[in-house]
């Protein structure tokens, strides 16, 4: 699913002069338990997220992992990143938090995904980034397969 979501997108990062990559064990697996169509607008929306609020010339990394019984989906970018003062509400409908200037967007994208997310049972935060912004969707109870 994460490869098909870059797939899809490589062409706007491409546009925008954006690395768009996937980092995960190429031996192992990885399931969760879910409707493919909501884990597919999960990995959209962050991921267009990831590129649209970039720099050009910036990255976007899907990273999956597992750890302590979860399946972990990261995506991670380098941009201007989103204020710790501004975390609490960036989930919230209708929230824009870019800068003067910065593209144009609904204001939807963080919570489509806080509400696909919660629909799978699963959770969606903030992740530690030195820079930019790390959003992780945690499956617990899941393990790779393989």
């Amino acid at each position: 699913m994460a490869a098909a979501v870059i797939t899809r997108q490589i062409n706007q990062a491409i546009e925008a002069g954006i690395d768009l990559t996937l980092e995960t064990d190429p031996v192992e697996t990885y399931q969760v338990p879910g409707h493919r169509t909501l884990i597919f607008e999960i990995l959209s929306n962050l991921v267009d997220n990831g590129i649209r609020y970039n720099r050009r010339g910036g990255t976007v990394t899907v990273s999956l992992q597992t750890s302590r019984g979860e399946t972990a989906i990261a995506v991670i970018d380098d941009g201007p990143g989103i204020a710790d003062s501004q975390r609490e509400v960036a989930f919230d409908r209708f929230v824009r938090l870019g800068a003067p200037g910065s593209p144009e967007g609904s204001g939807l994208g963080l919570a489509i995904v806080r509400s696909a997310v919660a629909r799978l049972n699963a959770t969606v935060g903030f992740g530690a980034a030195d820079r930019g912004t790390t959003i992780v969707v945690r499956f617990p109870g899941t393990a790779a397969a393989g």
